[in-house]
């Protein structure tokens, strides 16, 4: 295909760098250069041979006498769709004939944006070809589904030992794929096409079939989640947490938002040699990304770095093309900035749950090398964008699906309030609740007081009732009002999620009508 850096070049022509007698970039010889049509047969594959290899195992986990009536575990763990993408010529010429129906995202087209990223386009100019990305395709999709065919054979055969009932499948991922969006190939950055991973699982009687769950999640819970429907939580010592709470309704952010994921990369490595010293500098790149609903920030560990952050509305830009921060941060409104600390709140929040105790993994700077004073102190110096005497996190605060707990439906969601610019003290005189639906309500946590420049502080908004949540979520009369000593009261309107019609997302479980002998139970998209 054109993406291949061979293409138009003689059958034979090898993948070597020109130092080293070929006629080729260093660039252009990675796996990633690698696209196009095997021209062995099916059997040949490496992925026809590790299910073939996988059959085998399941059939001796399952038979065998001395696994009889025991717990067992297989990990499959499939190489494709990756680099080097050479699919086979069955599923290949399938693909081939379909391209020109193919979706290409108009990040391909246009990289104008990426001036306003940490990134960088690929240096290969066919990876903004529309042509060129569609061959690419081909060979990608075939890859996935040659995996998705020998899957389906691995779940035949639970079915025909009749282990079909009593199995957990979990089918996930380590990385998506660029695919040519925002100009690049391969994984390494923030963007949607590289973070996002597909997560089904599947147990019947258990786990409903046809469930999706519209909430972000990270693959740190999978292990978590693994035990809890084994009945081995009691052995969970991990940083993870099950994700059976969403699966059966009944997660109420209890102590904090448990509907925010974190990602984590350091692009660092050790240098040859005494490996004491590192490749690259804390904060080169972007190595946190938060994501609360539609609302995904990327920052770096150091404070000082001249490294865009990157604020995104995926609801309102899908494709990640209008970076609200980076060059932008100076006009960014107060509304912009207000999402942008109240993102920078949670994961200071989650760092200080993952930080470990006395061993300090994100606030001794040993953990980063000694580079820095800590992730704490940095991403709380962390301020590319204006100052403000007040900001608040939402000035409309979504109540996400109350569960059901005993007799009634209770839910938490949590309200951030701080200050930025430098001087006096923020002075919260009192923050009250409103409206006909008000009673519904309870506000705990901070509600007067100080807030120190720098510094927020976190409001618990709690939804109870015995009624049906649906009765009033779209007509819901309630709004929190912040008095303060920087002038007018802000004023936060509770919005029901059946109400909020962007900008916003409600997770209400979805049932899929689809009766298909290989759908797996639950997906979280």
């Amino acid at each position: 295909t054109k993406i291949d850096t061979r293409y138009g070049y003689p059958a034979g022509t090898p993948l070597k760098p020109k130092n080293k007698g070929g006629i080729f970039e260093p660039w252009q010889t990675s796996q990633n250069c690698v696209i196009g049509r095997d021209s062995l047969p099916e059997e040949y594959s490496a992925t026809h041979c590790l299910a073939k290899s996988a059959l085998h195992a399941l059939d001796r986990l399952i038979y065998s006498e001395k696994n009889d009536n025991k717990q067992w575990s297989l990990v499959v763990s499939f190489n494709s769709p990756h680099p080097p993408m050479v699919s086979t010529g069955k599923y290949f010429d399938k693909y081939w004939g379909l391209r020109d129906d193919f979706f290409v995202p108009p990040s391909v087209i246009n990289t104008s944006h990426m001036k306003n990223t940490p990134y960088k386009s690929d240096k290969n100019p066919n990876i903004q070809s529309v042509d060129a990305v569609k061959e690419w395709m081909v060979s990608y999709y075939a890859l996935v589904e040659e995996v998705d065919h020998h899957i389906g054979k691995l779940l035949r055969k639970l079915d025909e030992a009749g282990q079909t009932k009593n199995t957990l499948v979990i089918f996930t991922s380590d990385h998506g794929e660029s695919l040519g969006a925002h100009g690049r190939r391969g994984k390494g950055t923030f963007f949607e096409e590289s973070i996002r991973v597909p997560l089904m699982m599947r147990l019947p009687d258990k786990i409903p079939h046809g469930k999706s769950i519209d909430i972000p999640t990270s693959s740190i819970d999978v292990f978590s989640t693994i035990l809890d429907y084994t009945g081995n939580k009691v052995y969970d010592e991990s940083d993870g947490k099950s994700l059976r709470r969403f699966i059966d309704e009944s997660n109420i952010n209890h102590s904090h938002d448990n509907e925010v994921a974190v990602s984590e990369t350091d692009y660092r490595d050790p240098t040859a040699g005494d490996g004491h010293h590192l490749t690259r500098r804390l904060g080169d790149k972007p190595n946190f990304m938060v994501v609360k609903d539609n609302w995904k920030l990327t920052i770096p560990k150091l404070a000082s770095s001249p490294t865009k952050d990157q604020l995104y509305n995926i609801a309102l830009d899908p494709f990640e093309m209008n970076n609200m921060l980076g060059h932008n941060a100076a006009s960014a409104s107060t509304e912009i900035i207000g999402k942008a600390e109240h993102l920078k709140a949670l994961l200071i929040e989650w760092m200080e749950r993952m930080n470990g105790g006395s061993k300090g993994y994100y606030s001794n700077p040993v953990f980063n090398a000694g580079e820095g004073r800590g992730d704490i102190v940095e991403v709380k110096s962390r301020r590319t964008w204006n100052h403000l005497p007040v900001w608040v996190s939402d000035t409309e605060l979504m109540i996400g699906q109350p569960a059901l707990i005993g007799s009634t439906y209770i839910r938490n969601e949590y309200l951030f309030i701080g200050r930025t610019s430098q001087g006096k003290d923020l002075g919260v005189y009192s923050i009250s609740l409103e409206g006909k639906d008000g009673h519904f309500f309870d506000l705990t946590g901070f509600l007067t007081g100080p807030i120190h420049p720098g510094t927020h502080k976190r409001v618990k908004v709690t939804f109870q009732s015995s009624r049906q949540y649906e009765d009033f979520a779209i007509n819901l009369d309630a709004q929190i009002r912040v008095c303060h000593s920087e002038g007018k009261d802000i004023i936060i309107k509770l919005q029901g999620c059946n109400s909020i019609m962007s900008g916003g997302k409600c997770h209400v479980t979805e049932e899929s009508d689809e009766d298909d002998d290989a759908q797996i139970g639950i997906s979280y998209k």
